[in-house]
Order: C-alpha cells, then sequence, then structure tokens
C-alpha cells in the first residue's frame, strides 16, 4: 500500500482552492497531484508580498528559505486563507536554509503552529492556526 501523499497530509480535498505560494517548482507535482476538482490559483498572478493579496483559499502553502521569505510570505499566506481554511508553511530541511523549526513559533503574529508533516525529501512544513482557535477543535 502506497503511503499518502503530501496533497492529503496537507487536508487538500476535492473542490478546494489552492493558493501556493513562492513554491519551488510545480506545485501539483510537488504534492503528488491534487484531488478532482481542486484548483490551484496561480502564484503568478497575484503578488505575495501585498498583506492584502490573494484570494480566499481553502488551502494556502508558503515556501519559505530565508527569514526574510518567512516574513513576507507567512503575512501573504494568513491574509489569504478563508476563514477556517488551512495555512502552511514550509522550509527545506535538515539545516540546508537559515530556518529551523523553532523559528517558526513566531513567524506570524496571532497565529500557531499546531502540527508539522513532511512535504518530500527536501521540505518539511507547518501548519498554522490563529490563536484563538487554538483549542477549540
Amino acid at each position: 500500500m502506497a503511503g499518502k501523499t503530501a496533497a492529503t497530509k496537507l487536508g487538500i480535498k476535492p473542490g478546494h482552492t489552492v493558493y501556493p505560494i513562492n513554491p519551488p517548482g510545480d506545485y501539483a507535482t510537488l504534492v503528488g497531484g491534487l484531488p478532482d476538482g481542486a484548483t490551484l490559483v496561480d502564484p503568478t498572478l497575484v503578488d505575495p508580498t501585498l498583506s492584502d493579496a490573494g484570494p480566499a483559499a481553502d488551502v494556502v502553502h508558503a515556501f519559505a528559505r530565508t527569514l526574510g521569505d518567512l516574513a513576507t510570505h507567512g503575512r501573504a499566506a494568513v491574509a489569504a486563507v478563508r476563514p477556517g481554511g488551512l495555512v502552511w508553511i514550509s522550509y527545506p530541511k535538515g539545516g540546508a536554509s537559515e530556518l529551523k523549526r523553532d523559528l517558526l513559533w513566531d513567524a506570524v503574529p496571532g497565529w500557531r503552529p499546531v502540527t508539522q508533516i513532511a512535504v518530500d525529501e527536501l521540505w518539511s512544513a507547518m501548519r498554522f492556526r490563529p490563536e484563538s482557535e487554538i483549542g477549540k477543535g
């Protein structure tokens, strides 16, 4: 039996709108394919440096390679997600960059990491929730 795809671990479901920010190449391939009916927002059509940029996506997945990326793309991610949607921030595994898991803790004011997954052999991802929603199911 094959393992779960990254898309499944990220909570991407049929019909979801997914907004990848700063993805390393083809996002659908990276996450092992998207479920039927899931659509990608073209990240080249939205400026993630603007705090109010982006659609109200069901899943927003930002990729950060540096502390600067983390600040910029973290803010863009939480601005682009619909209420109740999922925000993930990925960073390179194994010391391949200046980012470490503990640095993500304070990445986005008012939001906290709640879980972590492996996207692939190069990327880890942390899911964030608003502090006000933590412990509410």
